[in-house]
């Protein structure tokens, strides 16, 4: 396994780019390393690696200990490849309580720490796995919402962004984003800014009563992201109001 991911980073430092690799640190304010290697030559090298090593030949549990095996390396790419692996080979092979029960490993052992490789891995797997497995995966995952761990917590708010069309899923959202926003941390709100951001192109309703019952406990950050796509008028209204409060 180690010879594999050591050849997969031996391929990505091939195809770094300096540039790229300072831009993406200044932008994540040095939270994490990055090689400077693009999602896209992620994705070439990574399939590239594994088919050299006949790796679709192991049993699935076998293909998951590579996958889980990258989210434990220092790079944000590396941890990338295992995300994308996991999206197009692996997250549908498994029983729902087995597999988030790995997942939940990734966060007990510290190995995701920053918003974007959080959010990759929601939209990419935590996502597709609650449409795969329906409402008890989905339930799971809302439950994190009371996990310690910050990002954790975050992901049972960001993983129904691209699912969030599915009303059968509307009350563990709301539940998720309510306990979220009393979060002091900023990226617990800004998750649920993104998260009412997305359901205000479904379910307006939806947003306002969220609004009316804890915009006490929004910051202008994720408020701003919540009401982006309203009107003009009810955007100066609510932010206005959240000053007020202040």
């Amino acid at each position: 396994m180690k010879e594999i991911i050591i050849q997969l980073q031996q391929q990505l430092d091939n195809v770094a780019i300096p540039k790229t690799k300072d831009w993406w640190e200044r932008y994540m304010k040095h939270v994490i390393p990055f090689r400077g290697v693009r999602m896209q030559d992620i994705k070439k090298q990574l399939h590239d690696v594994l088919q050299k090593n006949d790796i679709f030949n192991l049993t699935d549990k076998e293909q998951l200990a590579v996958a889980l095996a990258l989210f434990s390396e220092n790079y944000a790419e590396d941890k990338l490849a295992g995300i994308l692996y996991l999206q197009q080979h692996l997250y549908d092979r498994f029983e729902c309580d087995f597999i988030l029960s790995e997942y939940e490993l990734l966060f007990q052992k510290e190995l995701i720490f920053d918003w974007n490789i959080c959010d990759w891995f929601c939209v990419r797997v935590l996502g597709p796995t609650i449409e795969k497995n329906g409402r008890a995966c989905a339930e799971r995952i809302a439950d994190w919402s009371n996990a310690q761990n910050l990002w954790q917590a975050r992901c049972s708010v960001v993983a129904f962004v691209y699912i969030a069309a599915n009303a059968e899923y509307h009350p563990l959202i709301k539940h998720s984003c309510q306990i979220l926003i009393k979060r002091p941390e900023r990226f617990a709100k800004t998750g649920v800014g993104w998260m009412l951001r997305e359901m205000s192109k479904i379910n307006s309703k939806f947003v306002l009563d969220f609004l009316d019952e804890e915009l006490a406990h929004l910051t202008t950050e994720s408020l701003r992201n919540s009401i982006k796509y309203f009107e003009k008028d009810r955007q100066i209204f609510y932010i206005q109001h959240l000053k007020n409060r202040q």
